[in-house]
């Protein structure tokens, strides 16, 4: 039997334009290959970012079909990974979690975000002004968008404040309340610190500095002037440190060297009063095997209102190889919806402040209106370079103080001559 001849004459080129557009080209007929599969590293601290970070990663990858590795790293560690990824170009992190003040230090190395990702930035009305003045900008440009916040708050055990109520104000003449003054509250730790319960629970170790500052500032004092010249050391300085070093005395033995964890033993029942970041104590109430006070915590702005601001920002690495998959990750993890989930689920408060005008979040979130308005009159960190290492320094003569190791003017008088020579070897002070 003879075979056919067939000829698509002059409709070769249709039918192959068709194949083209399903797919189905001669050299795919029988291909298999997937495209190449979208993958960015993401780094963030441990404990409840890492852990949000993770669950949203899952959520992202169903959206989108791009892959999000999620690397935790202490706060310690975290910024030397950073910066030493930036410095060495490994680009082993495509996104980076980064504290506000080490921004001085790892932003140089990045470039802004209108350059890596243009339309990140298009709407930022809905952020706090000062956290978004605080945190992702550096020298009038944007290098990363604030992921969450934090300021140090007051909170105490309302049912203890009422049992002790009428016996106080027998002794004082006023009822017992949430300190307007320092001097107010170290009288409150002083009469409620007993051997059933300690007056107070403070915060140790890098928490030192955290504290301080915001009871020097409270007070009026600063840290340096417009010229970077030193004045922790002044007589405002001084009496701060002062009543810091009081406080620890109705805490836990060791409070300052963190061997106690403030945090844990406030939710246990173990402190009328604690000074620290409502975000770790969040995660914390719904623990029924470790929190015995549900239900029992009021939350206060604290005295003189000036407290310390905790702040992170998103930012991308110039290295890198998909900055529109990072660019879709971050805009994914600061959207309103998860910067709600992130104060509701993780206790990470949230930059925007839609978030503190949600029906949900208002009613859930018992220090609602005092973190917001302890952020409106927060107190930031330094931003420069040598911010950490400045921090370092005073935290390490603040223990000392602490320990009765040394006065607390010895303390700041050493730091502010360390200080000195720090501002003035990275040109910030010239005399």
């Amino acid at each position: 039997m003879s075979r056919r001849r067939v000829s698509f004459g002059g409709h070769f080129w249709q039918v192959a334009a068709v194949l083209a557009g399903l797919g189905l080209g001669a050299a795919g007929c029988g291909s298999d290959t997937p495209a190449p599969r979208r993958h960015i590293t993401s780094i963030h601290g441990t404990g409840g970012y890492g852990d949000a970070a993770r669950v949203l990663a899952t959520e992202f990858e169903r959206r989108t079909g791009i892959q999000v590795t999620v690397v935790e790293a202490s706060l310690l560690s975290l910024r030397e990974k950073q910066l030493t990824d930036l410095l060495t170009g490994a680009g082993n992190y495509d996104v980076l979690q980064i504290a506000y003040q080490w921004e001085g230090e790892l932003f140089p190395h990045l470039r802004p975000l209108t350059d890596v990702a243009p339309g990140l930035i298009a709407h930022l009305e809905d952020f706090i002004p000062t956290v978004r003045s605080n945190c992702g900008q550096w020298e009038g440009r944007i290098y990363g968008l604030p992921m969450a916040c934090d300021v140090i708050t007051l909170l105490y055990r309302t049912d203890v404040f009422a049992e002790k109520s009428a016996e106080f104000q027998q002794r004082t003449g006023r009822p017992l309340a949430p300190p307007r003054t320092w001097r107010e509250y170290l009288e409150i730790a002083r009469f409620l610190n007993s051997e059933a319960i300690y007056g107070n629970l403070v915060m140790g170790r890098e928490q030192c500095f955290t504290i301080w500052s915001g009871i020097l500032y409270g007070l009026g004092g600063r840290l340096v002037d417009e010229n970077w010249r030193p004045e922790l050391n002044s007589d405002v300085g001084v009496e701060s440190l002062t009543i810091l070093v009081e406080m620890y005395r109705y805490a836990p033995p060791r409070s300052e060297e963190a061997s106690v964890d403030a945090n844990l033993a406030f939710v246990q029942g173990r402190g009328a009063m604690l000074m620290g970041w409502p975000s770790l104590i969040w995660p914390l109430l719904s623990d029924t095997n470790r929190c015995k006070v549900a239900g029992k915590i009021g939350a206060a702005v604290i005295p003189g209102g000036r407290p310390q601001l905790s702040s992170w920002s998103l930012s991308i690495n110039p290295a890198c190889r998909d900055p529109d998959a990072a660019r879709q990750w971050i805009e994914f993890l600061v959207s309103p919806a998860n910067t709600k989930r992130l104060l509701l689920e993780y206790g990470r408060g949230s930059p925007r402040l839609s978030t503190y005008a949600d029906p949900e979040c208002k009613q859930r979130i018992f220090y609602h209106s005092q973190l917001l308005e302890g952020l409106a009159g927060n107190q930031a960190r330094f931003r420069i370079p040598p911010s950490q290492e400045l921090s370092d320094y005073l935290d390490n003569e603040i223990l000392k103080a602490i320990r009765g190791q040394t006065t607390p003017k010895a303390a700041l008088d050493r730091t502010a001559a360390r200080w000195r020579e720090i501002l003035t070897q990275t040109g910030y002070l010239r005399e």
